[in-house]
């Protein structure tokens, strides 16, 4: 029967990018491990020069700390630059920033947008590294030292940091949701590059090599994950550092996360129109087969599934002569997740609520936004000017 079939086939497909997936890349990595010989990096070798590049677009709550944050990381002061890219803001960005007089400093009258910021700032850049974060991010002291020493490999292009969500049981539901997912993610992100390579940095922290930084259409959505899949285009690597540490608050307020993932959902099928046979090719088929596990499932296929299969499962019950209490069970368990997520609904501007209430229905919000992505995305309606959600400064 074609129903029972597209049922089985969403079961797995959820099964595997939640479960199966990540069980994989665990069994790699520890076979690895077991079969490799030990090849540390040196880390004695002599630290390179660095830029860190800040962009920043009404950013006066977060100018000072961020610049203070800058200056404490333990890196030879004649070996790192920090360049500021202030982007036509409207508040008092500006005027922080040239208070300033030991940071390097481009101006725009104009909002051009994040990835144009980029381009202009790498274009001034002369160091052999480039550092890009965000401006309410705080680095870990040691996090330029932590994320250079992988470029001690040749085949080394990109170096992506550890995003770490700060939250406590005050916080807010989607600071919650945000922290496990990218708790989550850390761990996919450490097994992808025990196994060869990730296939992305986060925006909040990540390196490249400045040589192989290619200009980025201005108009593009997801800046860090352009960057680094022209990188991987290349024929480069992108390794993962969880000791370079990069902390940010997450979103004030659900409705604030969604609207951040809607955009991010936007983003995802921009990047799938632009970079899709980069990405999945014959030539790298470590890159296609963690990017179709990791990302292309999650963008394409679990959202309509995870609507699809309760009906589904109701029509089978329907159809059948006899109730198979396989059916039965999977359609109670149904049950128990979407009231689970309903409640998460219902609480979800609780701050009190505990994680593993809201948890269920932060992934459902998740899911769903990629539907409302992929609307603005064919409508061109996404904005590829950025807006941060609020979010509140906090250091580590």
């Amino acid at each position: 029967m074609i129903i029972e079939y597209l049922f089985w086939t969403g079961i797995f497909i959820i099964a595997y990018t939640y479960f199966g997936y990540p069980l994989l890349l665990g069994s790699f990595c520890a076979l690895k491990k077991v079969l490799a010989s030990s090849n540390k990096n040196n880390n004695n070798s002599e630290l390179p020069p660095v830029t860190i590049v800040t962009a920043a677009y009404n950013e006066e709550n977060h100018v000072e700390s961020k610049i203070e944050n800058n200056n404490q990381i333990d890196y030879p002061k004649d070996k790192i630059t920090q360049l500021w890219v202030e982007n036509g803001s409207t508040d008092k960005t500006l005027t922080l920033l040239k208070k300033h007089s030991d940071i390097v400093l481009i101006t725009t009258k104009e909002r051009l947008g994040k990835a144009e910021s980029l381009n202009n700032a790498v274009q001034k850049i002369n160091t052999p590294i480039v550092i890009l974060t965000d401006a309410n991010t705080t680095l870990s002291k040691n996090s330029v030292k932590d994320l250079v020493k992988h470029f001690t490999n040749p085949k080394v292009g990109c170096v992506a940091g550890r995003k770490m969500v700060k939250w406590s049981k005050e916080d807010s539901s989607a600071s919650k949701g945000e922290g496990f997912y990218w708790i989550f993610e850390s761990f996919l992100k450490k097994m992808e590059s025990c196994t060869g390579t990730t296939i992305s940095g986060a925006g909040e922290l990540y390196a490249i090599r400045t040589e192989l930084f290619k200009t980025i259409d201005s108009d593009t959505i997801l800046d860090d994950f352009a960057v680094s899949s022209k990188i991987i285009e290349q024929g480069y690597q992108i390794k993962y550092e969880p000791n370079a540490i990069a902390q940010e608050s997450g979103s004030l307020t659900i409705e604030d996360e969604r609207k951040r993932k809607i955009r991010i959902a936007a983003g995802s099928f921009q990047l799938l129109s632009r970079h899709l046979s980069s990405l999945i090719s014959k030539q790298n088929i470590d890159v296609s087969f963690k990017f179709i596990s990791h990302k292309l499932l999650r963008w394409i296929a679990v959202p309509p599934f995870l609507i699809l299969l309760p009906v589904l499962n109701a029509f089978i019950i329907a159809m059948q002569n006899e109730l198979n209490a396989i059916y039965i069970f999977s359609m109670f368990l149904f049950g128990i997740f979407y009231l689970w997520v309903l409640v998460g609904f219902i609480l979800r501007n609780k701050k009190s609520v505990p994680p593993i209430i809201i948890l269920p229905y932060y992934g459902f919000m998740m899911n769903i936004s990629m539907f409302e992505g992929f609307i603005r995305y064919l409508g061109g309606k996404q904005n590829y000017l950025w807006e941060k959600a609020n979010r509140k400064v906090d250091k580590l």
